[in-house]
């Protein structure tokens, strides 16, 4: 072989008798080798994290959804069995009577809940009582007449009272308003002989009013008769629903003839005639009628969506990062390979004066060492994007306790009032003695009292004046869009009541409901109080803080009034041990204005008392 051909690289690959591979840029080869290490893992565990959040989640809606259908059916079973049994008794009450004075029994039993009272008299003229608001229409006639007729004729033999069930029909949608009710028949004796039939007509709108509180928007809930048919609608729309009957959910209630409850996923059509996959549970009453819970699988899984953007989002920052880094990196590694190619040019040419100096092996060592560190980071890299991987899985739950900083944050009479809140909450909690889980619930909640506060508008909330009758409206809401907020976490149920139900006062007149006494959840009752301390002691922008013995005596006069006594009783017990002093003392952010002017304190003060505070 010539000089020529061993110094010249394409002869020299010429004379070995192969072609020349395709060559790749360095920067092509180190981009791609980046992209792979960098993005891999991350892609591989978010696809894994995400199909198994949604798995989760939609099984975890259907089980709500269950459950939820199957109390409410439950709830609806024990009105109407306790209604039956009060007619079997007003039967035997109304057989004992004098002729003359049934009439006036009638009308005696109408309220709110029983709007039409009849006596079908098996031999006599029979007498009718109805609530002024209600129409008697034929097909209600009908279906009373019906019904009287089926104990008429089980009387054909004497038998005692007790061995008569009561007849129940329905369920009915009276009016354009679709009020729920049913229809209640029982015998009336005397002596062994039947008299004839006492019917009720007995509205439990009430207790489907209570469901649909406990199912938000836009999860739809509905109600079906035994037959199928549509009786009420959680939409409020008029008669048949587009392909009701078509849902596979319907057909395996008419299936179950009203023996059994079931979650299923299914397709149906909107309102607007477009196809939807659909997440659904029935649960079945006594009488065979059917409890439905529906909502959109899109709705359902909107969390796992949003989580999906964020990753691609960073993705795609991961990518951004990994071309720079190919850049700068690639630079580095080539530049010292290319200035030991042109020696070895040189030395091919036949230049043999030139050297390696020993700084050229060094050059080698650095362009590996630099290999070593672009490993070492890009290693890093894959690390901060798989833990930024990990940290978007815990965002759903992670975002409860940012809406709580969120608030705080709007304005700074609110710094520190959540945290505030929380403290004097958990001592409280631990004076009356809860238990660990108690208390852990209390925790969150007492943090989170104020999430709704995320949906006013900053106008309200950050108002230096006394609101109006129409801002305090708003900002009375904020308790229900906590309560919204928080229910989408199917985990953090038990706190919902602190949440919503904080600003109830024990002799009523409270919000959002108007609870009293009992009826407010204990871990909303310990919240009011503490809610109220940190309002009345901190300073506002128009008004100087109270003392905490000024507190502690104003949280004494509303006991038994704004509070419950037994919680008042707690906090003056950890009181009384100091446990409040350094909290207190410490105590240095200021609580929003709008906590201090709507508070539901009453009672004249005089020159010695602080001037009157409001929490809302």
């Amino acid at each position: 072989m010539s000089n020529r051909a061993s110094r010249d690289p394409e002869i020299f690959a010429a004379a070995r008798g192969g072609e020349r591979p395709a060559r790749v840029p360095l920067f092509l080869a180190l981009l791609g080798v980046v992209l792979v290490v960098s993005l891999a893992p991350l892609a591989v565990f978010s696809l894994t994290t995400l199909n198994g959040m949604r798995d989760a989640l939609v099984t975890a809606q259907q089980q709500q959804q269950l459950q939820n259908a199957a109390a409410i059916s439950q709830r609806m079973d024990a009105f109407l069995e306790l209604k039956g049994r009060e007619a079997i008794k007003l039967g035997e009450v109304f057989g004992a009577l004098q002729q003359s004075a049934r009439p006036t029994f009638l009308s005696e039993f109408l309220d709110e809940k029983v709007v039409l009272m009849r006596f079908r008299s098996a031999r006599g003229p029979s007498s009718l009582a109805l609530a002024p608001e209600l129409v008697l229409i034929d097909e209600l006639k009908q279906r009373l007449e019906r019904d009287a007729q089926v104990l008429l004729e089980q009387g054909a033999a004497p038998m005692p009272t007790s061995a008569r069930d009561a007849v129940m029909s329905g369920p009915l949608s009276l009016g354009p308003e679709r009020i729920l009710a049913v229809s209640v028949s029982a015998p009336v004796q005397k002596s062994g002989v039947l008299l004839g039939v006492l019917q009720e007509l007995v509205v439990f709108q009430s207790v489907w009013t209570e469901a649909l509180g406990s199912v938000p928007p836009p999860t739809r809930l509905f109600l079906l008769d035994a037959s199928g048919e549509l009786v009420t609608d959680s939409r409020n729309v008029g008669g048949q629903p587009r392909g009701l009957d078509q849902r596979e959910i319907v057909r395996q209630f008419l299936r179950s003839h009203g023996s059994s409850g079931r979650s299923l996923a299914y397709d149906a059509i909107d309102s607007e005639g477009r196809p939807q996959r659909m997440l659904g549970s029935f649960s079945s009453t006594d009488r065979g009628w059917g409890v439905f819970i529906e909502v959109s699988e899109r709705l359902a899984l909107a969390p796992v969506d949003r989580l999906f953007r964020d990753v691609a989002f960073g993705a795609a920052i991961a990518a951004g990062l990994a071309i720079v880094a190919a850049f700068v990196i690639g630079g580095m590694i080539s530049r010292p390979i290319m200035r030991l190619a042109a020696i070895s040019k040189r030395l091919a040419s036949g230049d043999f004066s030139v050297r390696a100096h020993s700084s050229r092996i060094l050059e080698l060592d650095q362009v590996g060492d630099s290999f070593n560190l672009m490993a070492k980071r890009l290693g890093e890299l894959v690390e901060k994007f798989q833990g930024a991987a990990r940290d978007a899985n815990n965002m759903f739950l992670g975002m409860i306790r940012a809406f709580a900083d969120a608030i705080d944050e709007k304005d700074p009479y609110t710094k520190g009032h959540s945290v505030a809140v929380n403290r004097y909450a958990v001592i409280i909690g631990r004076s009356l003695g809860l238990s660990r889980e108690a208390i852990r619930a209390l925790h969150v909640s007492s943090l989170l009292h104020d999430v709704g506060k995320i949906g006013i508008d900053d106008a309200i909330l950050k108002k230096p004046a006394a609101l109006t009758d129409d801002e305090f409206e708003i900002m009375k809401t904020h308790t229900d869009r906590g309560a919204k907020i928080v229910s989408r976490v199917p985990q953090l149920s038990n706190i919902i009541p602190g949440l919503r139900f904080h600003h109830e006062r024990w002799v009523g007149g409270g919000y959002p409901v108007g609870l009293q006494g009992s009826e407010i959840p204990l871990q909303a009752r310990i919240i009011a109080v503490a809610d109220t301390l940190d309002a009345m002691t901190t300073v506002r922008p128009y008004q100087t803080a109270y003392t905490f013995e000024q507190a502690v005596a104003r949280i004494n006069d509303l006991n038994g009034k704004a509070f419950d006594p037994e919680v008042v009783e707690a906090f003056n017990r950890a009181y009384e041990a100091g446990e409040f002093n350094e909290l207190f003392r410490t105590r240095n952010t200021v609580d929003s204005e709008e906590e201090l002017r709507t508070a539901d304190v009453t009672g004249p003060a005089g020159p010695a008392d602080p001037p009157q505070v409001t929490a809302r």
